[in-house]
């Protein structure tokens, strides 16, 4: 009996599962699959315990994330996945012919599944620590971003060889096809504080140099006149709370134009935008066109932790004193919906002072 006992756990144990039946595995009723060099690993109950959040795990569930995995994580990470592991991962069941087809269908240049390389067109300076990175690609494809969602971005970290990955959401796509811009803060390096790896990386890029984009990737999408996708689910918001610091700014804008180019579309948007000074604040003028052109639909706050004498607009930081001031509590019955996106101590801030307000978690959505 202990014998035929020992033989069907070695059987489960060589349990094969192939890319079709990983990709249904794809959200917490269904579990949280992942393969990572041939082998699934069910990573459900380690979602809370993410560093990065749940969201990017579950933007990833029911896929092969082998690339990803080794670009993003250190030798720890990789010591953990014997205790999440349950299967072999085998052929797909799909055949060539298939393949071929899905990819002589697509229109847009972005891949969820594949890196895309793209070459440094164009590089400007915004302020003192911010650039604008102009993007292309050879063929004349639309870029295939939808409005909310960002890309996961590679480069080659030149002094370790290594590769570096990082999410960023593109201020816009140009009307021109082939090409696509970037904010880019640059975190230099201090006495106290090591610069950024990819944003140094950028910032002494050459023109003509290559990177890798692949997405789109992110739990928000919104689709117009109020109705948005978030986590899958179709959500129709009456207003938007958008609270954002520096380059946290982008995914705001996204959504802002979006609304402010369509008259049809009556949804309320509040933007409560930091910076340090004054001359930190980026597309300033067309935050200001925006409010001016329709005040009831998109309302621009701004405030500065570091104004000079002369800042007529609010100061201090984000937080407490601004959102009680400026935001409304949600109302029982309405769908209201705050976007979050800034430094991580910003954020963890912003979602208690939210919470305490009356907000719930499912009100708050962290880019």
């Amino acid at each position: 009996m202990e014998e035929a006992d020992h033989t069907d756990q070695a059987r489960a144990a060589k349990r094969i599962v192939t890319l079709d039946g990983l990709a249904p595995h794809n959200s917490l009723e269904s579990g949280v699959w992942v393969a990572i060099s041939g082998e699934v690993y069910d990573i459900s109950t380690f979602l809370s315990e993410h560093p990065g959040g749940e969201d990017i795990l579950l933007e990833a569930a029911g896929t092969d994330v082998t690339e990803d995995f080794f670009d993003l994580h250190s030798d720890e990470a990789q010591e953990l996945l014997p205790a999440y592991h349950i299967e072999s991962l085998g052929l797909t069941a799909k055949s060539g012919t298939e393949l071929v087809a899905d990819q002589s269908q697509r229109h847009s240049f972005l891949r969820p599944d594949i890196w895309q390389q793209v070459t440094v067109l164009e590089k400007r300076r915004l302020s003192h620590n911010t650039i604008l990175i102009t993007l292309k690609w050879d063929h004349c494809e639309e870029f295939g971003l939808p409005i909310g969602k960002h890309v996961l971005l590679r480069a080659r970290d030149p002094v370790s060889g290594n590769n570096i990955v990082r999410a960023y959401t593109p201020i816009a796509t140009k009307d021109s096809l082939g090409e696509v811009d970037l904010l880019i803060k640059i975190y230099h390096k201090t006495d106290g504080r090591a610069g950024g790896k990819m944003t140094t990386t950028l910032h002494h890029m050459p023109l003509g140099a290559t990177l890798e984009l692949k997405g789109p990737v992110g739990t928000f999408e919104y689709l117009g006149k109020g109705k948005c996708h978030v986590s899958g689910k179709t959500r129709q918001v009456n207003r938007f709370v958008l609270v954002s610091a520096g380059s946290g700014l982008t995914p705001m804008l996204q959504v802002l134009r979006a609304i402010a180019r369509d008259a049809e579309d009556s949804t309320e948007c509040l933007l409560l935008y930091g910076n340090r000074h004054e001359e930190d604040i980026l597309y300033r003028d067309e935050l200001k066109s925006m409010g001016a052109m329709d005040g009831r639909r998109i309302r621009v706050v701004h405030t500065l932790s570091c104004p000079s004498a002369s800042w007529s607009g609010q100061r201090g930081r984000l937080g407490q004193e601004l959102l009680e001031a400026e935001a409304e509590q949600p109302k029982p019955g309405v769908e209201d919906l705050v976007l979050l996106c800034g430094p991580s101590a910003m954020e963890t801030a912003i979602k208690h002072v939210l919470r305490a307000g009356g907000w719930a978690d499912e009100q708050i959505i962290c880019f």
